[in-house]
C-alpha cells in the first residue's frame, strides 16, 4: 500500500507557550527516539533554548544542496510484501542496471521512523549499488500490525521475507539503525545459516544488543521506574489525539527543540531537525505504544557469535541519549574484527548528523566484502 506524504502544519507563532499540554505533546515527538527520554525535567532547559526557535526561521540551512535532493524526495518502485498475518510492507528498490556484481544493500530503519531516515545514505548509494529499503510494520507506508506482533522476532521474520521476495538470491549487506540493528541481530539468531554465503556483511548503527530497560535517560529516575512510567503515559496520550497533534511536527517550537536534543549531539542545520520532526509526526501514537514493550525483551548477544563470520561495522555516538555508547562498546567487545567508530558530538541520528562518516563506513564495508580497497 502506497500513500503520499502529507506535510503537517505551518510554523507556530514564536510566542507559543512552552508549558502544560504542549510539553506533553512535544515529548511524544521524542518518543519516536527514546520512549520519553526527556519527558521529565526538561522544561527549564527548553525555556533556556527558546532563543534558538525565535531565530531558526531566519537561519539559512547549511544542508542546502548537500546531496542534490530535498528530504522525502527520493523514491523508487518496489513490490509490496504481504506477510502471513496480512500486513503489507512497503518496499522501494534503487536498481543499478550496469552494476558489475549482484550485491545488494538492505537498509533497515528504527523505532517510529520510516525508510526516509536513510536519505543521505540512499543518495550516496544511488546509481552505485543496488539498494533495497522498506518500512517496518505499522510504520511509514506499511500497514498496521496487531500490537502483539510489533516485536523484534516478528521484525526479523519480516526481514527474512523481504530478503526472499524483494532482494532475490544474490549476496546482501544488511545495515540497521537502532531497532533495525536489533532486527538484524535477531535474524542472525534465528537464521544463522543466512550469514556467510547469503549475508556477506552487516553494519550496526546506534543500536543495542540488550539491557535497554536497565537504562533511564532521565536523571534521578531508575531504569525500572522509567520503563513502568511509559506505557500508562502512552495510553493516556492516545486518548488525547487532538491535543497531542497540536504540538507535533516541525511547526511546533517544542517539537523542534525536543527533537533536536533527542536526535542530535551537535548544532545541526535547522532543516535536519525539521526533517526528523516531520518523520516522527507522521508516526501514529498507537504504533509508538505498540512497539514500546518490545525493548524490554531485547537480548541479542548470541547473534554476535554469528556476526563474527562476516565483515561488520559498528558505529555509535558519544552523545547518543537513546542507545548510549556503552551499548556500542558491549557489541564491539564481541566483534573484535569489526570496524568500530565512536563519534564525538554525535547523537542517535548520526546517519543524518554525520552522514559523510556513515557513508564512508558503508563504502569501507562494501570494499571489504568485494575484496577491494576502493570506495563505491
Amino acid at each position: 500500500m502506497n500513500r503520499s506524504r502529507v506535510p503537517r502544519g505551518v510554523p507556530a507563532p514564536t510566542g507559543a507557550a512552552l508549558s502544560g499540554p504542549a510539553l506533553t505533546g512535544s515529548a511524544v515527538t521524542g518518543l519516536g527516539l527514546t520512549g520519553l527520554a526527556i519527558l521529565l525535567g526538561t522544561a527549564a532547559g527548553l525555556a533556556l533554548e527558546r532563543r534558538l526557535v525565535t531565530t531558526r526561521i531566519r537561519r539559512r540551512s547549511a544542508a542546502e544542496g548537500e546531496c542534490g535532493a530535498p528530504f522525502f524526495s527520493l523514491r523508487s518502485p518496489g513490490p509490496d510484501v504481504r506477510t502471513p498475518d496480512g500486513v503489507v510492507l512497503h518496499t522501494e528498490v534503487d536498481e543499478v542496471p550496469d552494476q558489475p556484481d549482484d550485491l545488494t544493500v538492505v537498509l533497515v530503519h528504527g523505532y517510529a521512523l520510516g525508510l526516509d531516515c536513510w536519505h543521505f545514505q540512499r543518495a550516496h548509494l544511488r546509481g552505485r549499488i543496488r539498494t533495497v529499503l522498506y518500512d517496518q510494520r505499522s510504520l511509514g507506508r506499511s500497514t498496521r500490525s496487531d500490537p502483539d506482533r510489533c516485536r523484534i522476532p516478528q521484525l526479523a521474520d519480516d526481514l527474512a521475507q523481504v530478503l526472499a521476495e524483494v532482494v532475490g538470491p544474490g549476496p546482501v549487506v544488511l545495515v540497521g539503525h537502532s531497532m533495525g540493528g536489533m532486527t538484524i541481530m535477531r535474524l542472525a539468531q534465528t537464521r544463522p545459516e543466512l550469514f556467510g554465503e547469503r549475508v556477506r556483511g552487516v553494519a550496526l548503527f546506534s543500536t543495542a544488543a540488550g539491557e535497554i530497560s536497565q537504562y533511564s535517560p532521565v536523571p534521578g529516575l531508575s531504569g525500572s521506574a522509567f520503563t513502568q512510567l511509559v506505557p500508562p503515559l502512552l495510553a493516556a496520550l492516545n486518548r488525547l489525539p487532538a491535543l497531542v497533534d497540536r504540538s507535533r511536527g516541525s511547526g511546533s517550537d517544542l517539537a523542534h527543540l525536543v527533537t533536536r536534543r533527542l536526535a542530535f549531539g551537535s548544532d545541526v542545520p535547522v532543516d535536519h531537525v525539521e526533517f526528523m520532526s516531520d518523520m516522527l509526526a507522521e508516526t501514529s501514537l498507537q504504533a509508538v505504544a505498540d512497539y514500546y514493550p518490545a525493548f524490554d525483551e531485547v537480548d541479542e548477544y548470541r547473534a554476535l557469535e554469528v556476526l563474527r563470520s562476516v565483515p561488520t561495522a559498528v558505529v555509535g555516538g558519544e552523545d547518543d541519549l537513546v542507545t548510549p555508547l556503552d551499548h556500542t562498546n558491549r557489541i564491539a567487545e564481541q566483534l573484535p574484527e569489526a570496524d568500530v567508530r565512536r563519534l564525538p558530538h554525535c547523537g542517535h541520528m548520526g546517519m543524518i548528523e554525520h552522514h559523510d562518516v556513515f557513508n564512508s563506513v558503508l563504502d569501507d564495508l562494501v570494499g571489504r566484502i568485494r575484496g577491494t580497497n576502493q570506495t563505491l
